[in-house]
């Protein structure tokens, strides 16, 4: 009976190393594998296996250009254009003689003073002094413009539009009969020593018309029939500036050896045996 009792428990021991050796055997290897599930396909499987024509798409790219730089170039007048263009702005239809400033009566140096002028009317005359004080070799405007002021070479007076036609012109003399009229209504009235300006005028019609009034002040009493950007063009004009002929004319007609009371030819002669 013992005998039997020790071979059941041999039996139960070796029975429990059996199945610790079968556990550790699954502990080692792993555990068999389930039955694989339905796979669910990701949104990138979905796509053809094969590979598609690719479609180009044109993309809108910058284009990293320079610019040429412009380059502005200034048509020097040649010496004969000059030449005609200085007899044409110094003899004014009736006017045999030159009337140019002299350089002697008052050293030369010219005064402007205004009355009942704008702000803006002496901002333009002081720059139309620097650049003429530029170009002239023998006479110089005085840059302090009286404002004001009826005391002066040259007194520049605006005047309202029903005024203007009061001014007389003294047609004595070639240099105090100009008259510039817009429409039939007197714009600018030109005496020796004053200029009466229509103070309606604005822009650049106002600016244009001081200017020319103010060189023919200075000698210029003829126009140009040759060049539209002149500020002595003869036509339609609202020029407020010198154009590059008008400058090299101001220079010779103010340089050395020009005096007043010239006869168009001794201008003439000098001009050409320079």
């Amino acid at each position: 009976m013992n005998h039997i009792c020790m071979k059941a428990g041999w039996g139960f021991i070796v029975s429990g190393i059996i199945i610790l050796a079968i556990g550790l055997v699954w502990l080692f290897l792993g555990m068999p594998s389930a039955e694989p599930g339905p796979q669910i396909p990701s949104p990138g499987s979905l796509l053809p296996t094969t590979n598609p024509t690719p479609v180009m798409t044109e993309v809108p790219t910058k284009v990293a250009t320079t610019a040429t730089p412009v380059v502005q170039t200034t048509v020097v007048p040649s010496a004969d254009a000059v030449r005609l263009h200085v007899l044409d702005l110094a003899f004014g239809a009736g006017n045999a003689n030159l009337e140019r400033w002299s350089a002697t009566q008052n050293n030369g140096r010219i005064v402007i003073s205004v009355m009942a002028n704008r702000d803006a009317d002496v901002s333009l005359l002081e720059k139309a002094v620097q650049e003429f004080n530029t170009l002239s070799r023998t006479n110089q405007i005085s840059t302090q413009i009286k404002d004001g002021s009826a005391t002066g070479d040259i007194v520049i007076k605006f005047v309202p539009d029903s005024g203007m036609s009061a001014i007389p012109l003294n047609m004595s003399e070639s240099l105090t009969n100009r008259e510039f009229t817009k429409n039939g209504i007197p714009v600018a009235k030109i005496t020796r020593g004053t200029i009466y300006i229509n103070t309606d005028l604005k822009g650049d019609e106002r600016d244009h018309m001081i200017l020319r009034s103010l060189y023919y002040e200075l000698g210029v009493v003829g126009d140009s029939d040759t060049y539209p950007d002149s500020l002595f063009y003869s036509g339609e004009n609202t020029n407020t500036s010198l154009s590059t002929i008008d400058k090299e004319a101001i220079r010779t007609l103010y340089g050395i050896g020009f005096t007043p009371g010239m006869s168009a030819t001794d201008v003439k002669n000098l001009l050409y045996l320079r």
